[in-house]
């Protein structure tokens, strides 16, 4: 390019040892400034490698600065964090550092004058006058100590318009960061918590190089630029420890002072097109006193360009590959793809057009248009281990924690994971088989044989484990087998009717009366009777004879119930015709005349004090029947009518006398001229009995028992 300082050498060839000096002398040439805009040599050189492959990868180059020797080509790619060294040396006529006179000549930084010729003693003053005196202009300089400061963009000063030899830096390495913005909050470095790397940046038109160290170094912050500048450049810090102080300077032209209001304008932007004839743009504006204000307050003063055109030259035909734009990634976790277009690209003076791959194909391999994307693994199941069994012997179980995690490692709810195979929580485990106990088992009695006078039961005995798995007998001798019988109802058999029996005569008829305790029945007979030789062929509901050949299949289901042994029959009230029967207990001709006295009823004897006793409180409501048959289930319940019992001890009497009830007792088998009995009901308050003769029709004596009779008081069973 013309406007660069490129350097001519001359060798020498003779090189005779009589020759004094180097073999090769430098000069300087094209030496005038480049127009404002122009692209950085050092970036243009970067470029070149843009696209090439790079382990893989293509980059678009950045040039680097903060490399030991400034004299290297060093690079860095676009968003990454590492530099890389293309060239051992770049080009001569490269300055060393921006924003300085100093060159790189044959990889050696070189010192140059203001006057643009290599080695000279010419310099620029600080007011950037060549071989100056630093009178024509004056220096500010002053520090920035606030040191507790909020967390994020703190505003320190502001860099006035015309400003030269610029210089900010930290007095000490921090974890702050030094931005630059315009009055308009435009940011130009470090804005929007994105940080920059070192490099070298058009800044209010001005080049300012910002330098900070790689990641981990502790090195200060530092920005320097030469100026002047174009607009006011609002310095600010971003905070995240507490401050160390910040100096800065700059300097300034004399006797300038602008009043009123005046246009300020940034750097040029980089050229739209490399060649071809591109464009450029900068921001303009009015301000005054360090304050952006709206445009036509300086409508009187001319406006700047904002806008400009640049590289004109064609362009040279140019054959490379170019790429589109990664599209979405097929997955968002767990590992996708992502494709993107490839084409061949040839510009020339009519501009670019696609030609065939093959064409690009002598410069170089087509990047890649495939490649792997969001490889961070999706939600995933994650398990703790197995606890330890639940048995010590045996057949027992694990327990284990089984959690929905994400790839950041936090918890989620299992629907994350549904598309997953949950693991199991639970598992068998198996321990040393559990020694076995085997032992006498023992079921539950079976019934008696017999209600009374001494039976059997029986129960299974087994001999097994605990799950009941059997085993021979021998294994459990060394425990005495359980009884497998025994004895039971040892108590004696009692005959169930008589319990008082009282001799009366009626009508000159001798009659026993018998009050049944545990059945609740009053049975009559005659003494002496006769069993009738004739029966009326009409009646139908027959009494049955005491002493008649019925079969009857247990004692308790005979007329007169069984003996004391509990298996013979009686034949008679009182244990008649049974062998041994003890004698009845004599009665007392008065309640008054027993221990406790008498019940309530005032007849019947109390059983303790308090008028205790089985005969006092119970009542009993049956009306007399001489029928025998067993008490049944429902007897107790038809006792507590209003009219008691029919003659069969089930049905609830419809009224008095038996009213209402099936089958009424027949007399006919007592002798003839003997009176037949109705009894009335009796309870336990107030027994009554009372006797009412069968006779004729024309007849109508009545005969009550003589009162008070010494009846007990009748017990529900």
């Amino acid at each position: 390019m013309s406007c660069l300082c490129f350097i001519l050498f001359a060798l020498r060839e003779d090189g005779g040892h009589n020759c004094v000096g180097p073999d090769k002398s430098y000069r300087s040439c094209n030496i005038q400034d480049c127009p404002e805009g122009s692209r950085d040599f050092r970036e243009e050189q970067c470029s070149q490698f843009d696209g090439t492959d790079f382990h893989g990868k293509r980059y678009k180059w950045l040039p680097y600065y903060g490399a030991e020797n400034p004299c290297e080509l060093n690079c860095m790619p676009r968003g990454e964090n590492f530099f890389y060294r293309h060239r051992r040396a770049v080009i001569d006529g490269t300055p060393c550092h921006p924003g300085r006179r100093d060159i790189c000549v044959d990889g050696v930084c070189r010192r140059m004058g203001c006057d643009n010729m290599l080695e000279s003693p010419q310099q620029e003053d600080p007011c950037l006058q060549c071989g100056g005196n630093s009178q024509s202009c004056y220096r500010v300089k002053n520090s920035f100590s606030a040191r507790d400061l909020p967390t994020g963009y703190n505003q320190m000063f502001i860099i006035p318009v015309g400003a030269t030899s610029i210089s900010i830096r930290e007095t000490h390495a921090t974890r702050n960061y030094l931005a630059i913005k315009n009055l308009r909050g435009e940011y130009y470095l470090n804005g929007h918590w994105v940080i920059e790397f070192s490099r070298a940046t058009p800044i209010g038109g001005t080049m300012l190089y910002y330098q900070r160290g790689a990641e981990g170094d502790s090195v200060p912050e530092t920005i320097i630029g030469r100026g002047p500048t174009t607009e006011p450049l609002v310095v600010e810090l971003i905070s995240q420890e507490p401050n160390q102080g910040v100096e800065y300077e700059y300097y300034l032209p004399n006797g300038r002072s602008r009043e009123g209001y005046y246009w300020s304008y940034g750097s040029w932007s980089a050229c739209s097109k490399e060649c071809g004839s591109g464009y450029q743009s900068r921001l303009v504006f009015c301000s005054i006193d360090n304050e952006a204000y709206p445009d036509y307050l300086c409508a009187s003063l001319p406006r700047p360009q904002s806008n400009r055109t640049c590289n004109p030259h064609p362009c040279p035909q140019i054959r490379n590959w170019q790429t589109g734009e990664w599209n979405a990634c097929s997955v968002t976790c767990g590992g996708g793809s992502q494709v993107r277009s490839v084409q061949c690209v040839s510009n020339d003076v009519s501009g670019p057009r696609v030609v065939e791959d093959a064409v690009c194909a002598a410069y170089g391999d087509a990047p890649p248009s495939l490649q792997t994307c969001n490889m961070q693994k999706c939600a995933e199941y994650h398990v703790t281990g197995w606890s330890a069994c639940s048995v010590t012997c045996g057949s027992g179980q694990q327990t284990r924690e089984v959690t929905c995690m994400g790839s950041d490692g936090t918890k989620l709810d299992e629907t994350s994971c549904s598309a997953l195979l949950r693991p199991a929580a639970v598992q068998r485990c198996e321990m040393a088989p559990c020694p076995r106990q085997i032992s006498w088992h023992v079921g539950d009695w079976g019934l008696c044989s017999k209600s009374c006078g001494s039976g059997s039961r029986e129960r299974q005995v087994i001999c097994s484990d605990q799950e009941r798995n059997l085993y021979p007998v021998d294994q459990c001798n060394t425990q005495p087998k359980p009884f497998t019988v025994e004895r039971c109802n040892t108590q004696p058999c009692y005959s169930p009717q008589g319990e008082q029996m009282l001799t009366k005569q009626i009508n000159n008829t001798p009659v026993v009366i018998l009050f049944l305790k545990l059945s609740c029945e009053i049975s009559i007979y005659l003494i002496d009777s006769r069993r009738p030789e004739t029966r009326d062929p009409t009646q139908t509901n027959a009494v049955y004879d005491p002493h008649s050949s019925a079969p009857a299949l247990h004692c308790s289901q005979s007329y007169y119930g069984c003996c004391s042994d509990g298996h013979t029959s009686a034949r008679g009230p009182q244990g008649l015709g049974c062998p041994s029967v003890p004698a009845p207990s004599p009665v007392p001709t008065s309640c008054i005349q027993t221990s406790y006295g008498c019940c309530e009823d005032g007849v019947t004897a109390s059983q303790g004090p308090n008028k205790e006793g089985k005969y006092c409180l119970i009542s009993c409501v049956m009306p007399f029947q001489v029928t025998p048959s067993l008490p049944t289930e429902n007897a107790v319940e038809c006792r507590t009518t209003t009219y008691g019992c029919c003659y069969d001890r089930t049905t609830p009497a419809g009224g008095p006398n038996g009213e209402g009830c099936p089958n009424p007792p027949n007399y006919s088998n007592l002798p003839a001229g003997t009176p037949a009995f109705t009894w009335h009901s009796c309870t336990a308050h107030r027994p009554s009995c009372e006797v009412r003769p069968q006779r004729p029709r024309e007849s109508s004596e009545k005969l009550t028992l003589p009162d008070p009779t010494p009846l007990l008081p009748l017990m529900a069973s």
